[in-house]
């Protein structure tokens, strides 16, 4: 599915593959400390995906299918899918062959693989699946047809509302529908993204702006970009700055800054210095009312900078090593090296890529004992 409704920097972990064969152990998660001085013991894998609901899938070097593994490094469900996604809801979309289907935690196939195509997974209750027909429909649980989408692209729903797509000429145009199958907005934008906390931005005639459920524009095309809302407060361009504005249409944050991310857990990353299109310039965070709480002082140079989840994010100092930071700017874990990258925290745990030559991947148990 081509991602039309995304116009952030996602952040990713850079994943490392072995063709040695490697037979799975089992262990606990282990400590930051454990890590740092490396006593801990590495997950027994080629590659891991990112965390998602307490499990991870997995590559295997031998018969290079994917699986499933948990926390403690347990194989869940054995490697046999040529692709798979993170799960979302309790279930996972996996491929077999050329079709898609939908396993649960325990690796029992709830949907069997039939679909040529697929969503992320589910989300609020449903899935988007491209039938053989070539045409999407949107499925439940219980791999039910809920209603069909007479639409050329599909999206996951979010906030009650789902992105459709309809080729006009040589190119796509968006609008949204709502869980019940029925078309509220026809589509009509050349670029939108998803609906959250009550808006969705959409571009129109070269500029952004923001949608209500009734398809209202309620905040006027007038931003070079703009993204969906977070906590009230949504990122959004102009004039080759950044700012965010809240709801209503109203800038609460004016645009001074050359980098933004959404806000999570009270705190968004924003860069001081440089330009939007380089990588010079220091990151921060900001309060939601706009206040620097942790000074712009970190790089991106090489590794993108990390949103809070679970009380802590993800950070490089300018040296190059790499940290994990509370939301008040305090380092709680020092990695000591500019060669580990740490995931963002599930359930307590997160996923650390060790990229030196005698790397791998660990399971890092939350320092702040901390879990939402």
């Amino acid at each position: 599915m081509k991602k039309r409704t995304s116009i952030l920097l996602a952040l990713a972990l850079t994943a490392s593959v072995s063709t040695a064969t490697i037979t799975p152990t089992t262990y606990a998660a282990d400590s930051a400390t454990s890590i740092v001085n490396g006593t801990a013991k590495p997950a027994a894998y080629a590659m891991l995906g990112n965390l998602s609901e307490g499990l991870v899938s997995f590559w295997d070097s031998k018969t290079t299918l994917f699986g499933y593994a948990d926390t403690n490094g347990k194989t869940i469900i054995k490697a046999q899918y040529d692709e798979v996604k993170p799960f979302s809801e309790g279930l996972a979309a996996v491929q077999k062959g050329s079709l898609w289907g939908f396993v649960d935690k325990t690796g029992k196939v709830v949907v069997k693989p039939k679909y040529q195509q697929v969503g992320q997974g589910f989300s609020e209750g449903l899935a988007a699946v491209k039938v053989s027909s070539g045409k999407w429909a949107y499925i439940n649980k219980s791999g039910k047809t809920v209603f069909t989408a007479a639409y050329d692209e599909a999206h996951d729903f979010s906030d009650g509302m789902a992105a459709v797509w309809k080729k006009k000429g040589t190119s796509y145009v968006g609008g949204f529908i709502d869980a019940k199958g029925k078309e509220i907005v026809k589509p009509q934008y050349v670029m939108l993204n998803v609906f959250s906390e009550g808006l969705a931005p959409i571009m129109q005639n070269g500029k952004w702006g923001y949608i209500d459920k009734k398809g209202k524009v309620v905040i006027k095309p007038q931003f070079d970009g703009a993204a969906p809302f977070s906590e009230g407060l949504a990122l959004f361009l102009q004039n080759g700055k950044y700012g965010y504005l809240n709801t209503k249409g109203k800038v609460i944050v004016k645009a001074q800054y050359t980098g933004g991310q959404a806000f999570s857990e009270g705190r968004a990353a924003v860069k001081v210095g440089g330009s939007i299109s380089d990588r010079s310039g220091k990151w921060g965070y900001i309060g939601v009312t706009g206040k620097l709480v942790i000074p712009a002082q970190f790089s991106d140079e090489g590794a993108e900078i990390g949103s809070f989840k679970e009380g802590l994010a993800f950070v490089q100092r300018t040296d190059g090593v790499k940290a994990l930071i509370d939301r008040f700017g305090k380092v709680r874990v020092d990695l000591k090296t500019n060669n580990a990258y740490v995931g963002e925290f599930d359930n307590g745990v997160a996923l650390v890529n060790d990229m030196s030559e005698q790397g791998g991947y660990y399971f890092m148990k939350n320092p702040l004992g901390t879990q939402k």
